[in-house]
């Protein structure tokens, strides 16, 4: 993996550029590709979906208005006159002429509904009269088991498909398989009794002549079940007789989704409220899935021609924007050969445009920085120069000191000789030799030859302290940052307070950090003096003129060192006292930088 990564970082701008536009390109277009065969595959199966539901319910509408109209042929028997005599009357009272006459009303229905293939009315004592209908055996039609069921249920008039094993024939030709009865039970108007049961059969061309004129897609089709999951109408297809009643979920509508010999097919159903049917739609998935297949060859190839247009587009797109680069690499290779009055002239003002004048202006720069370090260089040997020259008057300072300490000893000036030691040993440590960093222990001593120095003047009005733990006194600081923030304590805090003030000088360490406090319970600063200091010690505020400069050098010879992570911070509360807190890096020898 490395070795790869090696050869694609080795690699031109121009190759990374033509493979990085190619492969987005790529990838959109595949990317686009499959989605788009996808939601469109969801989307064709959506639409074939509600177009077959829609489907399903328009023949669904159409059975139902049909079988309506049946029905009402059944009411209108029912309350015909003659029938309804024939079914009142025994069988006695029967003659020939109410007989031809009921007759004669049934083919007259029958001729305005060529579907009816017989009609037949039974009365509850057996007798039957019946149009191009007939019973087969003397057996009584009033056991036969669609009289009970329309006896059982009168208010319904009751749909019997495959009407099979019935004592009953007819005198056209046609099996049970080719017609579909309805059976109705009627009434007496003042007892509510049931009198009899009219039967009516139906050919099934009628349903044919609806379910013809149905497609759905180029192959599939639709058929019926009843209540009972017995087929009503199907058209002739081997599919119909592998679906199982077990597929169709139970709801009054749904869809699923099955294999039957090795083909998928959806399957969408609806039961009508109407007759208690189930109307089935069957479509075979090849038939909107080559349309998506048609869809997936027309965008590879459209793939292959834009990923040949993009080839080209790219080619010549990096040439446009690698040519300048190029030429910008060879002014640059001069300029590291020592040609630096090269320049690069921009052709264009785009980013590479803008790169060439900062090329021209960087070489400009160069060639002034190269003098201004010239003249820097010459006036720095003029300052070494003075240095030198500086060095004697401390040397000056330390014998003339040395003088005087032996003169204080000649008189037994003990205070004298003291305070000219501490004032050597504060020049000493100061000067440290040129150098910026000290240990804690040197600092310590430099502290402590100041407090000589003002204890001396102050001596019934200060007392100065050190808590600072042995272990730290290894550790290097910046030098001089401790006797400033003693002076400040002195004049701008214990000196303001009336009777003796105390100063306390201590210091800790957490983790990589060492700090410092030093604290007095002299006059305090008011709040809002400290909030603006503080401010100004982290650079928020610009110093004003009326501060002094001792606080703010400490602080700002340890922030330019070592970051504005560390510095001075100030505590403190009117009438109680003053805690500066300095926060220094923990330095050791040979790290002095942090």
């Amino acid at each position: 993996m490395k070795a790869y990564l090696r050869y694609w970082h080795d690699r031109s701008i121009r190759f990374k550029l033509n493979c990085i536009f190619l492969l987005i390109i790529l990838i959109s277009i595949l990317s686009l590709s499959f989605w788009g065969s996808r939601t469109y595959s969801n989307s064709s199966e959506n639409q074939a979906d509600q177009s077959t539901l829609q489907m399903i319910h328009q023949v669904e509408s159409n059975v139902d208005l049909y079988i309506k109209h049946l029905n009402d042929v059944l009411h209108y028997l029912g309350e015909d006159s003659g029938i309804t005599a024939f079914m009142k009357q025994n069988a006695e009272m029967h003659d020939e002429a109410s007989i031809r006459q009921i007759q004669k009303t049934m083919a007259m229905y029958a001729s305005r509904n060529k579907e009816i293939t017989g009609m037949m009315v039974v009365n509850d004592q057996g007798q039957f009269v019946s149009h191009e209908m007939y019973r087969m055996t003397r057996d009584t039609l009033t056991e036969e088991s669609w009289y009970r069921e329309a006896v059982n249920k009168p208010d319904e008039t009751l749909i019997i498909s495959n009407p099979i094993g019935r004592n009953v024939s007819t005198n056209q030709n046609y099996s049970s398989y080719d017609v579909l009865s309805l059976v109705h039970a009627i009434q007496d108007s003042e007892s509510k009794q049931v009198v009899g049961v009219i039967l009516m059969d139906l050919r099934m061309d009628m349903l044919k002549s609806i379910f013809e004129n149905i497609k759905l897609g180029k192959s599939g089709f639709m058929y019926i079940l009843d209540a009972k999951g017995d087929i009503v109408y199907a058209p002739t297809n081997g599919i119909v007789y592998r679906i199982q009643s077990s597929w169709l979920q139970d709801g009054p509508q749904g869809s699923v989704t099955q294999n039957i010999k090795g083909h998928d097919y959806r399957i969408l159903f609806n039961d009508s409220d109407t007759n208690k049917w189930k109307f089935i739609g069957v479509i075979p998935n090849d038939d909107y899935l080559k349309v998506v297949k048609d869809i997936q060859l027309y965008t590879i190839i459209v793939t292959f021609i834009t990923i040949v247009l993009a080839s080209l587009l790219s080619t010549y797109f990096t040439g446009t924007l690698i040519r300048p680069i190029r030429k910008l690499m060879s002014l640059m290779s001069k300029v590291r050969d020592g040609e630096l009055n090269q320049r690069f002239v921009a052709q264009t003002k785009d980013e590479i445009g803008q790169l060439g004048q900062s090329f021209n202006h960087m070489l400009e720069e160069l060639n002034n920085l190269i003098h201004l370090v010239y003249i820097e260089q010459k006036k720095k040997r003029e300052a070494e120069l003075q240095v030198l020259q500086a060095q004697i008057k401390p040397h000056f300072l330390y014998n003339t000191l040395d003088t005087i300490q032996w003169m204080a000893q000649e008189y037994e000036a003990d205070d004298i000789i003291e305070i000219i030691g501490a004032l050597t040993n504060l020049f000493r440590i100061g000067l440290n030799r040129g150098h910026e960093w000290l240990t804690i222990r040197d600092e310590l001593k430099h502290a402590e030859s100041y407090k000589i120095i003002q204890m001396s003047r102050y001596m019934d009005k200060l007392d100065i302290q050190f808590d600072i733990p042995e272990e730290m006194l290894k550790y290097h600081v910046l030098k001089l940052i401790l006797q400033p923030l003693i002076e400040n304590a002195i004049y701008h805090g214990v000196k303001a307070r009336t009777g003796k003030g105390l100063i306390t000088i201590s210091a800790g360490r957490e983790a990589d950090m060492v700090y410092f406090r030093i604290t007095d319970d002299g006059a305090g600063i008011p709040d809002e003096k400290v909030k603006e200091l503080n401010e100004i010690l982290r650079g928020v505020k610009q110093r004003e003129e009326t501060y002094g400069i001792g606080l703010f050098n400490v602080n700002e010879r340890i922030q330019l060192t070592y970051g504005t992570a560390y510095g001075i911070h100030i505590h403190s509360e009117l009438g109680k006292g003053t805690t500066v807190e300095v926060r220094h890096p923990m330095v050791q020898v040979g790290n002095k930088t942090g």
